[in-house]
């Protein structure tokens, strides 16, 4: 399972979401188990409410990227993993860049290849 939490670096607030076993962007929509969790818009994740800057996730993950039927190599595990500011990090310093979100095309850039993907896909290790 996935230990997924929302935080604002600006108030500290930082909001902890069920454990899940999948999270997956589509676009700019996140999705925790298949259910809406939160949108990207303009550096901010959206939260019913409120606005984060980061989505963390604290436990090891494996991720992998996703075209229709397509899907990429797993890449990981990393842990801590991280979504800020448009883009996939990775390790205690968010020193392995993955991916960065084109927010017009909602195509998601793959560092290592130059690929455009339509989802990214965060999961355990032994679930992927």
């Amino acid at each position: 399972m996935l230990n997924v939490y929302f935080e604002n670096v600006i108030t500290r607030e930082r909001r902890r979401v069920q454990p899940m076993s999948t999270l997956r962007i589509v676009g700019v929509a996140l999705y925790g188990d298949e259910a809406p969790l939160a949108k990207y818009q303009g550096g901010l994740w959206r939260c019913e409410d409120k606005h984060y800057f980061i989505v963390g996730i604290e436990c090891p993950t494996v991720i992998y990227f996703e075209n229709a039927s397509i899907r990429s190599e797993t890449h990981g595990p990393y842990n801590p993993a991280w979504l800020v500011d448009g883009a996939v990090r990775a390790g205690e310093s968010q020193e392995v860049a993955l991916a960065r979100l084109d927010e017009p095309s909602g195509a998601w850039h793959f560092y290592p290849d130059r690929t455009f993907w339509s989802a990214v896909v965060f999961q355990s290790p032994n679930g992927a």
